[in-house]
């Protein structure tokens, strides 16, 4: 096709999203129906609040919005409408008392072109994704996740000696502690210790996830750009697309070869593939669990490690707090062993350290998106039909009422005045309803496990120069996207003794036999 025509191609495409959109428009303001909720005045006819929603920290400037306008703030991104929840309670609500219409995910059109339609936390609302659903709560359901403990001491037995050995690649020892547990759950895979070209294959799609919903993509606002060829000036995202649609083909399918290839030979160990594949009866089943066990990696490793390392964050931040941590271990514990997860009841205040660093930076700020079936009324409000619904978790962490000084780190907040926990248990930072993240109960046994045994074996502190002096600690979040995580920062991290030590090489060396 010529470009002149590519062009006329194009001009028609736009002049024809215009009508609609108009028409859709003029449609809603003819239909009697009651108004939409309060937001930021729209700043274009077509762009409406892109421009608004097109800023870092979106989720701490839908919070701001929220004291202006109230809990429920409603904005028009091009065409389509945007609910944000600031509240809990409206969050329960909407997303958890009328799941049935508003279980479903917007359809993003740079997500489609990358790819990412497989990924279970992305699908729409239909038959296919209950049946992913069904696949992994088979898996991750809690009393499932009790049976994972031996590989999850085992993995961070590892961690513990990676730390010791080479603290200067703690990021990528903590990704390998995530991602080796639900490798070994998924696939029945063991990691290498660095390196490993599964985990690197698993990791590297990571970031174009997270910014698939970002406006700053055109074809996000201009759907139809979807057939603009990739030769075109301009069209540098369909390349970027095609790039990424390639490595998460390998993803789906590189992990899932070796487990069917050690099936063929006889040796492979029990994993989810290795339970349920036998169990498939169709080409289709197949796929379905190929696509689950794929999705599953990308979504709990990222929360995982995101997690321990704002842990960390934390404990150099508030010295007094990691001694008291450490000191509830040393209490019950001793010096003689590692802490277990049969000591979980014993260590509240270790469960209120994780409860806490949930809340304090939460790993999915403003909540991943859902998207209503039908129209629907609340507190006198229209919410209409398609629209995309944010539940803003930052919001929610934020909520003075619920938590006095929101952005000090204070695990006491979880505790009675007699030590023991209160039934705040930070779930709603893993979602809601029925799009709640499955595997939340083992994500967060991995990180619980990680802090215990991180605080009772290794002093966090700042950085220090060649000279042995502190130095500030400089961290940095990523601040847009789909998620937020803390971007490589340096810190210093040393065994608390040699009795620590000792304890640390014991465990890799009965690991290793």
């Amino acid at each position: 096709m010529a470009i002149s025509q590519v062009a006329f191609a194009l001009l028609l495409a736009v002049a024809g999203t215009v009508f609609l959109w108009a028409l859709n428009r003029a449609v809603q303001t003819l239909a009697p129906r009651l108004p939409y909720p309060p937001g930021p005045p729209s700043r274009g006819l077509i762009s409406g609040n892109k421009a608004d929603v097109s800023v870092p920290w979106l989720w701490r400037v839908c919070a701001d919005w929220g004291k202006i306008y109230g809990d429920i703030l409603y904005l028009r991104v091009s065409n389509r409408p945007v609910i944000i929840l600031n509240s809990l309670k409206d969050a329960i609500e909407l997303l958890e008392k009328r799941s049935q219409n508003y279980s479903s995910r917007p359809i993003t059109p740079m997500h489609t072109l990358m790819g990412f339609t497989f990924a279970t936390e992305m699908r729409q609302y239909t038959p296919e994704w209950r049946k992913h659903r069904r696949i992994l709560q088979q898996t991750f359901k809690p009393e499932a996740t009790t049976t994972y403990r031996p590989i999850q001491t085992q993995k961070m037995h590892d961690a513990l000696y990676a730390l010791l050995t080479s603290p200067k690649d703690i990021e990528e020892h903590i990704r390998t502690y995530a991602g080796s547990i639900i490798l070994s759950i998924t696939y029945g895979y063991d990691v290498a210790p660095k390196n490993d070209h599964l985990v690197g294959i698993l990791e590297s799609t990571r970031i174009a996830f997270s910014q698939g919903q970002s406006p700053k993509w055109m074809i996000n606002t201009f759907p139809f750009l979807r057939h603009v060829p990739s030769w075109l000036p301009g069209a540098g995202f369909q390349r970027y697309a095609v790039s990424i649609k390639k490595i998460l083909a390998e993803q789906r399918e590189a992990p899932f070869k070796y487990t069917t290839n050690v099936l063929a030979s006889g040796s492979a160990r029990v994993s989810m593939i290795s339970t349920i594949l036998e169990n498939c009866q169709s080409e289709e089943d197949v796929t379905m669990l190929k696509e689950a066990a794929a999705a599953v990696y990308g979504a709990g490793v990222g929360t995982t490690s995101s997690t321990v390392m704002v842990f960390f964050i934390a404990m150099i931040t508030y010295l007094d707090i990691q001694k008291k941590a450490q000191d509830e271990i040393d209490r019950v514990v001793g010096g003689d062993r590692l802490p277990n997860y049969d000591d979980q009841p014993s260590l509240p205040y270790i469960t209120a350290v994780l409860r806490e660093t949930l809340r304090w930076q939460p790993h999915v700020p403003l909540g991943v998106p859902h998207a209503t079936e039908e129209d629907d009324t609340y507190k006198g409000y229209h919410i209409p039909k398609g629209s995309i619904v944010y539940p803003n978790i930052w919001a929610m962490t934020r909520d003075p009422e619920r938590y006095e000084n929101p952005e000090n780190f204070n695990p006491d907040r979880f505790l009675d005045e007699n030590g023991r926990l209160n039934d705040d248990d930070v779930g709603y930072t893993f979602g809601f309803g029925r799009r709640i993240c499955p595997g939340r109960h083992l994500g967060y046994a991995t990180a619980w496990l990680a802090i215990a045994t991180i605080l009772s074996t290794f002093d966090i502190g700042k950085p220090k120069d060649a000279s042995g002096n502190e130095q500030p600690l400089d961290v940095k979040y990523t601040d847009s996207g789909l998620v937020s995580y803390p971007l490589a920062f340096d810190f210093s991290i040393i065994p608390r003794s040699d009795r620590a030590r000792q304890l640390i090489l014991e465990a890799h060396e009965v690991e290793s036999s």
